[in-house]
């Protein structure tokens, strides 16, 4: 009698409840978008999608694929690699008021070419081994090269931190002095899990500057304000 009722709950449970979890987990937000994307090769569809449906309750290894026109500024760093800015950035877990993942937007990455499509699997674990972290796939629409969207890893933290986004972004600004550029970019490569660290901020991101009456201070108006640190 108990095999049968649990199979007429099994026949009846929702198909947004995962078997596994008994819950909308990961892997269903996952599954559901399944039909909303493809790479145009079976082989790459196969490996994101293997790595979707592992993502229970774990979304650090999963990939995604990601069209080529999600990237910007970019930039050749080295043979088959480029850097760029991914607008809509990596994952980081499921907003159930959205009903969409919440993501670390304008993000700089490293695209790096495959060379080996049908070995798909093995050419990424030879990756894993040089300390990189992985966030999916996308192809170069004017060579039809596929390539991985990938970062560095921080040697300290083993993920990609905060000091790792910050010394990608060093060749993006100076002060014009060397002094305060070291000091700034030495206080940015120890914040890996610190939550506050100092920036150079140009002058014309300031506005409504009014001189104090009683010190040598100004009172302004910040336009960006302060990085927010820590969803990595």
């Amino acid at each position: 009698m108990d095999s049968f009722i649990k199979s007429i709950k099994k026949l009846i449970k929702p198909s947004n409840i995962c078997e596994e979890c008994n819950y909308t987990c990961n892997t269903i937000n996952f599954q559901r978008n399944f039909e909303n994307w493809i790479s145009g090769n079976g082989y790459i569809d196969k490996f994101i999608q293997d790595t979707q449906l592992l993502a229970h309750e774990n979304i650090k290894e999963v990939l995604e694929w990601i069209p080529y026109d999600r990237f910007y500024n970019i930039t050749k760093s080295g043979f088959e690699l480029y850097k760029a800015y991914w607008i809509d950035g990596n994952i980081y877990n499921w907003n159930d008021k959205n009903q969409n993942w919440n993501r670390n937007n304008n993000m700089i990455v490293t695209l790096k070419r495959i060379n080996n499509l049908k070995n798909i699997a093995l050419e990424f674990m030879n990756e894993i081994k040089i300390d990189h972290e992985f966030y999916g796939i996308t192809q170069n629409p004017e060579t039809n090269n596929y390539m991985m969207v990938l970062n560095d890893k921080c040697k300290i933290c083993n993920y990609v931190c905060n000091a790792i986004h910050f010394q990608q972004n060093f060749i993006n600004w100076t002060s014009g002095n060397d002094d305060i550029d070291k000091f700034i970019q030495d206080i940015q490569l120890s914040v890996h899990y610190q939550k506050k660290a100092l920036e150079w901020m140009p002058y014309d991101r300031f506005n409504n500057t009014i001189k104090s009456k009683f010190c040598k201070t100004y009172i302004t108006k910040w336009i960006d304000g302060k990085t927010k640190l820590g969803k990595i």
